[in-house]
Parts: C-alpha cells; structure tokens; sequence
C-alpha cells in the first residue's frame, strides 16, 4: 500500500488492484470492502463481496458530524454486526468512480468515510484508479 495526502490533516493508504486480490487472499475476513457509488452503478457492476454505500445526504451530513455511528446507516444486519464486533480491527477498502481531485471532496461519500473512520481508530485505504 502507497501513502497519499488527502488534506493538510488527513493521510490514507492507496492500495492496486493487484494488492487488493493479495489482502483478499490473505486475510478476506478482516476486509469491509465499501463501494461508494451510487445504488445504480453498484447494481451494474461491482466488487465481487463488497457493500454499496449510499445513503441520503442528510444521514451523510449527520455522520460527518459525528451524530450518527457508521453502524446505523448500515442496513444489512450481517454487515453490520460484522462491523461491529471487530470495528477496529478491520481494514476497510473504499472505492469509487470519480477522477482524483473530485475524490476527495470534503463532501463526499468517500471522504466523509475516509475521515471518520481514520478518527475512530480503524484502519483504512482507497483503492487506486
């Protein structure tokens, strides 16, 4: 995995789809992978386990607030008592279809998730292109 800025503040890990087939490989239990396109795109085409992770952008806002915990906006129960039990000790991969700068917009689905999970302690990275 490859460190990159995202802000002044912030800093994730980067990881290749190469990289990505080894994490599953090695440790898949321990990989939430979250698509953070929207519903439509994410009935397309996705990654093949991973969970789409769209939601309004009231309940967006709110957990870039931190008035909400990531776990209530989850509605598959399996996911997120997954996410629950072993919250820390996941690493979560965060994907998305937009171009590098529109990314990581500090409104985005990807970025809020990026930044509150980095401020909960977990272990998180994007997955590169």
């Amino acid at each position: 995995m490859t460190k990159m800025p995202t802000t002044p503040e912030c800093d994730y890990d980067l990881v290749s789809n190469e990289g990505l087939l080894s994490l599953l490989r090695n440790e898949s239990k321990n990989i939430v992978i979250l698509d953070c396109r929207s519903s439509n795109e994410y009935t397309e085409s996705h990654i093949r386990d991973s969970v789409n992770f769209s939601i309004p952008s009231i309940m967006l806002r709110r957990l870039a607030a931190g008035k909400i915990e990531l776990a209530s906006t989850i509605k598959c129960r399996d996911l997120k008592q997954k996410i629950c039990k072993t919250y820390k000790e996941n690493l979560f991969i965060l994907y998305n279809d937009l171009p590098g700068v529109q990314q990581h917009q500090t409104d985005s689905i990807l970025n809020v998730l990026l930044r509150r999970l980095t401020q909960d302690g977990c272990r998180v990275a994007c997955l590169e292109g």
